[in-house]
């Protein structure tokens, strides 16, 4: 992985702080619930960011893939311009309720908002009606995929102890194996869930959120 997406590390580097403690479980059952937890990780919390390289529009198109490392998906997008206008998110109902006077996925003139119907793709409202590049700026939450190998380092080096314990919650919770324990399975959750949640909290003030204000009718 480029340097453009930083530093990362192989799921190897958390096994020491997991087979410590479940010294039965094979080392690639252990390396596969380290990934899933890393991705859930990443999902609940939206701790991995980027910089996606701008984005060209094209006159009359609205659908735009957002492009991650290899390796890695979209989780959700943190913020996205039009050149220095800020993209104000939106679902399809708002939408519709925007664009009372039309199908608001036939308006075209310089967007205003997206939305996103499916990932990883970003629907401009209204369409681009010019060429642009490097136009689309985004800012956007990803995760590992099933297949990756590696992550982020600065999971590993600020989240190991509550990622370890998320892996060994799955390891414990593994019924008919050796390694199976109940009550571990319950401590190591509640520990790696109050990784989550404080992550949570600290990746939302750190956000800038939509405004609940009412949005005015727009001619069209």
């Amino acid at each position: 992985m480029t340097a453009l997406y930083g530093v990362t590390v192989s799921y190897d580097e958390f096994l020491p702080e997991v087979m410590q403690f479940c010294p039965d479980v094979p080392e690639h059952i252990a390396f596969n619930a380290i990934r899933n937890t890393c991705i859930d990780f990443c999902t609940r919390t939206y701790y991995w960011q980027i910089n996606v390289p701008s984005i060209s529009v094209v006159n009359g198109q609205a659908s735009y893939v957002v492009q991650t490392p290899a390796d890695t998906k979209l989780v959700g997008i943190i913020s996205a311009y039009y050149d220095t206008n800020l993209l104000i998110p939106q679902g399809p109902d708002t939408l519709a309720n925007i664009y009372r006077m039309g199908n608001w996925q036939e308006v075209q003139g310089s967007p205003q908002y997206y939305t996103q119907i499916i990932k990883p793709e970003i629907l401009l409202v209204p369409y681009p009606y010019e060429d642009r590049a490097d136009v689309l700026n985004i800012r956007a939450a990803i995760a590992p995929t099933r297949d990756s190998e590696e992550v982020t380092s600065e999971l590993y080096e600020n989240f190991l102890d509550i990622l370890a314990n998320g892996a060994r919650s799955i390891l414990y919770g593994t019924p008919g194996q050796p390694y199976f324990d109940r009550q571990s399975a319950k401590d190591c959750e509640r520990v790696y869930r109050a990784g989550v949640s404080d992550t949570r909290i600290a990746m939302n003030k750190g956000l800038t959120r939509t405004s609940n204000r009412a949005e005015f009718q727009r001619f069209v």
